[in-house]
């Protein structure tokens, strides 16, 4: 389970490309493409570097025009989906 203090980031055997805004995503092991749109391209692009959720909460919340716990429920969601399909890891909190 991801908390606020998890530190995630994406997998090492995954390959992603920006397309647009949007992003897609080949998981290496299972071969299946996956595809973001705008608001989840944009927490892609934030795990290419490990991050605790509350870090990106905050960059969502200064970015976008959304009611913090609707934020950090569609990130938890987000980042739930993520670490099911392989696609990035939970690291140590000291990164």
């Amino acid at each position: 389970m991801i908390t606020n203090d998890s530190v995630v980031v994406v997998a090492s055997r995954q390959i992603s490309s920006d397309l647009a805004g949007a992003s897609v995503i080949l998981n290496l092991d299972s071969s299946i493409y996956y595809g973001l749109e705008a608001g989840s391209a944009r927490v892609w692009n934030l795990l290419q570097q490990p991050h605790t959720m509350t870090e990106i909460l905050d960059v969502l919340l200064a970015e976008y025009d959304v009611e913090p716990e609707r934020a950090r429920r569609d990130l938890c969601a987000l980042l739930e989906k993520l670490l099911d399909t392989g696609l990035i890891e939970i690291k140590n909190a000291n990164h």
